[in-house]
């Protein structure tokens, strides 16, 4: 089901991203990735997180059904203008359900849990059955940033 919401502004399926992050004062929680919706790994269009209270952030992101999402946090200081990334890998993500709740921790990466499929395009946004569900991953971003 794809639509379209003029209140949330948020179109096709519904993806609320939340992680745990104890800020200090001046800084904020964005989330970027490899999607236009994420900024494609671009920092000044990256979505800005809301923080809520216990230090839980959240962002939701409408997206395309059955697309591949590589992304990833970050925290940028107001005040000295500096940017922290998480250290990790980036982070994947397959959207096929109408709302999904991802509940991530900083720094900790998730596993990613696929279905099989016999799609054989071999775009980044799809599984390759013939890769063994290996990924293609974004290189316009390391894996590691400092």
């Amino acid at each position: 089901m794809f639509r379209c919401s003029s209140s949330s502004l948020l179109c096709g399926n519904n993806v609320t991203f939340t992680i745990v992050y104890n800020t200090q004062p001046g800084e904020i929680l964005f989330i970027t990735g490899s999607m236009n919706q994420l900024g494609e790994w671009d920092t000044s269009k990256a979505k800005r997180m809301t923080w809520n209270i216990g230090n839980l952030w959240d962002a939701s992101v409408g997206f395309p059904e059955s697309v591949y999402i590589q992304y990833k946090y970050f925290v940028y200081n107001e005040i000295n203008k500096t940017y922290r990334w998480e250290s990790i890998e980036n982070r994947q993500l397959i959207v096929n359900n109408d709302e999904l709740l991802i509940e991530d921790a900083w720094d900790v990466k998730r596993n990613l849990q696929t279905e099989q499929t016999k799609d054989t395009d071999s775009t980044p946004n799809s599984l390759n059955s013939n890769s063994s569900n290996s990924f293609l991953f974004d290189s316009r971003i390391p894996t590691m940033l400092e």
